[in-house]
């Protein structure tokens, strides 16, 4: 059984803890926390400077991190809300931007780039809705009509694509 350390852990976590301190001190810089996080983890990780591995504890946190992101963001979402011309627009929005992703991931298949046109016009058209929301959030657009549209897209977005991702991936 290999030994778990927790070197790596404590990287992320003083990271996870700095960067909202560093943008607190730093007002001026209007840059949602979220997206600095990402920057500073591709940075810090393998694909960077390799100064953080992805280990057992690093694994397991990121998990837990990812389950807890999911859970406060369905429950930043009113379904109530989802109906009538809002859930009609924003679905009709969302299938031409499928309709867009279908057409650059048989574009790339041409090209030979790709194998799955189809599994990469789902990665292009899903959008994160745990990553958008805290966003939204941060910005105090979330209760906004615009906050609604854009929560309404990528709830229809998250949902789309988990209902056809599996029968993709399957195959």
């Amino acid at each position: 059984m290999p030994e778990i350390t927790f070197d790596n852990l404590v990287i992320v976590a003083a990271v996870a803890f700095a960067v909202p301190l560093a943008l607190g001190l730093a007002p001026k810089l209007r840059l949602p926390a979220i997206v600095l996080e990402i920057v500073v983890g591709i940075v810090i990780g393998p694909s960077g400077l390799g100064w953080v591995e992805v280990d057992a504890a690093v694994q397991l946190m990121a998990l837990i991190g990812l389950a807890f992101l999911l859970f406060i963001a369905g429950l930043e979402v009113d379904y109530d809300r989802l109906r009538g011309r809002l859930l009609g627009v924003t679905g009709i929005a969302w299938l031409v931007s499928f309709g867009l992703a279908l057409v650059a991931g048989y574009l790339l298949d041409l090209g030979g780039l790709v194998s799955s046109p189809l599994l990469i016009a789902i990665a292009i058209a899903a959008t994160g809705v745990g990553v958008v929301i805290p966003i939204l959030k941060d910005a105090d657009q979330l209760s906004t009509m615009f906050g609604r549209v854009v929560v309404a897209g990528c709830s229809i977005a998250e949902i789309a694509t988990l209902k056809v991702a599996p029968r993709v991936i399957v195959r």
